[in-house]
């Protein structure tokens, strides 16, 4: 039986992916339940790590392990804490809204290198990516209005690009209807 990874490692868990290229962890952490009241405390180098470790395995074009990674956080992300403060709120600061744009576009060259072909673990990626910018357009005015400023031009440069396959312009599409319905009028 595999041992339970403790939540308070979340920070640890990334680290031993950027630094041992052991995901072990990481993935043992998706197959748990996240109760409300837990907090994860994460250092403020958290944002950088979670970058760095991302931004490396895009490079890989390891999708799956991008895919857990980004599961990983949106799983957690109501319950990190960055010194105290509400973690997705202090990353949004620290620019994880800009990071995100930067893993989009590298996960869009990834989208043009496949074609037309339809591969379901760039699927998973995508919707994975697109679950957690939700996340982040719901936690606060602040993530709201960065997602629509840095994302809408980016979703529909994706929509219109006619050598990516319409599943992924069509769930591009759905999230972007999803934020702009839940704009006030």
């Amino acid at each position: 039986m595999p041992v339970r990874p403790d939540l308070q490692q979340l920070e640890k868990c990334i680290d031993d992916a950027l630094r041992k290229n052991d995901f072990k962890p990481l993935l043992a952490l998706l197959q748990i339940d996240i109760c409300e009241d837990v907090k994860i405390k994460c250092s403020k180098q958290f944002l950088r790590k979670l970058d760095d470790l991302i931004c490396r395995e895009l490079n890989k074009k390891d999708i799956q392990t991008v895919s857990s990674i980004l599961i990983s956080i949106g799983r957690c992300s109501k319950n990190i804490f960055i010194l105290g403060q509400a973690g997705l709120q202090t990353m949004i600061k620290q620019g994880l809204v800009q990071k995100m744009v930067s893993w989009f576009e590298n996960s869009k060259e990834i989208i043009l290198n496949q074609q037309q072909s339809k591969d379901e673990a760039v699927m998973n990626m995508i919707e994975d990516l697109f679950d957690l910018l939700m996340v982040i357009y719901d936690i606060s005015d602040e993530g709201k209005n960065q997602v629509l400023e840095s994302f809408i031009p980016q979703i529909c440069a994706l929509v219109i690009d006619s050598r990516v396959n319409f599943c992924i312009q069509q769930e591009a599409l759905k999230k972007m209807n999803l934020m702009l319905d839940r704009i006030p009028q």
